[in-house]
Formats: structure tokens, sequence, C-alpha cells
């Protein structure tokens, strides 16, 4: 089924890709907001993650291109972690397409509360980050980037909070050119992981063609937010989308 909703519901949808991509684009945690909508409108969690990754691919990468044509992208990195990356989401995949809708659902809400907390964190608890980034990939670098590569293929939500964290504390860099890498490693693992889902028909198209279209907007925006704005911006955006993933959290939990 393609279009078998009221139309007004597509419209919706097109918002919600706007938000969840400019969101996703300058922090994480947009999907606490897509993919409780989508799944309160009946879609099977598994097949609501698959709608879901088609918009997040694509607003992920239009903001990375985006951020990478202003001199953002430091690809000397991002080569570097592409491979952790990418063994990371391989490795993923194979259990991504075999979740039940149930394991999955208790995955997410565990997930939620994990990335909650570490978005508080502060970058540094556990020392200063490197002033220059280092020379070469050590093996707890290549097993770290790995690691959350695997999670954010499987589940996704919030891993955005996660590689901020741990790119921040690997490359020192500032969170907008921080952000850079992240919107092109998530990229990198969500291909992998959305043409996994397509394959085995976990997408819902009418609905993922409308947040795609509000995605690469959205995309967009959150890149142009974050250049003009700078990194005092990015870090209460950070915040206050730590914030909104609690609330849904909580409501999740007692309503």
């Amino acid at each position: 089924m393609i279009f078998g909703y009221e139309w007004y519901l597509y419209v919706a949808f097109f918002f919600v890709g706007i938000l969840t991509s400019a969101i996703n684009s300058i922090a994480g945690g947009g999907s606490t907001i897509s993919l409780p909508i989508m799944i309160f409108l009946g879609l099977p969690p598994t097949v609501a993650n698959g709608t879901n990754r088609i918009g997040l691919f694509l607003g992920n990468t239009t903001s990375a291109i985006s951020m990478c044509k202003h001199g953002l992208l430091d690809k000397k990195i991002y080569f570097r972690l592409f491979w952790p990356t990418l063994l990371g989401a391989l490795l993923g995949i194979f259990f991504l397409v075999k979740l039940d809708d149930k394991i999955f659902q208790g995955i997410l809400a565990l997930a939620i509360l994990l990335v909650v907390i570490m978005g508080q964190l502060k970058r540094d608890f556990l020392g200063k980050p490197p002033v220059t980034p280092p020379e070469k990939m050590s093996l707890p670098a290549f097993l770290g980037f790995f690691a959350v590569s695997i999670y954010g293929c499987i589940i996704q939500v919030g891993v955005g909070f996660l590689q901020i964290f741990a790119l921040s504390r690997y490359t020192g860099y500032d969170l907008l050119h921080v952000n850079a890498i992240k919107n092109a490693l998530t990229s990198t693992f969500l291909f992998v992981s959305t043409l996994g889902l397509v394959v085995i028909g976990k997408v819902e198209w009418g609905l993922a063609i409308c947040v795609s279209a509000g995605s690469i907007l959205g995309g967009l925006l959150g890149s142009r937010l974050q250049r003009k704005k700078g990194n005092v911006f990015i870090k209460r955006f950070i915040s206050a989308a730590s914030l909104v993933m609690a609330a849904v959290l909580l409501t999740d939990l007692f309503v």
C-alpha cells in the first residue's frame, strides 16, 4: 500500500520530516518524535523504523553535503572512521532484519533512557579531549566507533548524542565540525540499515515519500542554522533536545 491514509496525514508527515531532520542535523533524538507518531498511527514498530529511516538517510546526507561544501567536514577524519562505521553497520544489519516488533520496542525504550543520560554527560568527564585529532586510530577508538555504528544500525534512536560524545572525545573539535563528521558517518550506516529494511519490506512508501521530502528541507535548515548560530546555539539545542527526549520517555512510561 502506497497511499492508503487520509491526505492530512501525509501533510503532517512532511512537517514531521522537517522537524526530525533539523533536530538530527544539529544534535540528535529526532526519531523520538517521528517514531512514536508513526507507531501511534498504527504502523508496526519495525515498519515505522524502516519508514522513518528513509527520511533520516536523505536528511542526514543533505546536511552532510551542505556542511562539506562550506568546508566544515574533515574528510580525513571521516574516511578514517568510515571503516569501523561500515563494518559495524554490516554486522548490525543481520540483527536488525531479524528483530520482531516486541523485542524492538523493548530495546527502543531502554535505548531512549540511556541516550538521555549520555546526552547530559560532559565530554571531558573522562579527561580532556585532545587539542588536535590523533594521527592514527587506536584499537579502542576503532572498537568504540564500531560499537556506535552497530547501535545506530539496529536502533538508531539517539545515536547522534553518542556520536557527538565520541567524536568530541576523539577529535577535540568544536561542535560545528563534530556535527559535520557525525552527519556524514550517520549517512554511512543509515544507507546499510535502510537498504536492509527496504529489502525485507519494512517501509510504508507513501509516508516515507512525504517524510523524505520534509527531511531534505530539514537537513538544509539544520545545516544553515548551525553555520549561522555557531557552537553556543548547538550546545543549547542539544540540551533542549535531551529534555524533549526525557519528556517523551516519561510520557511513554506513564501514559
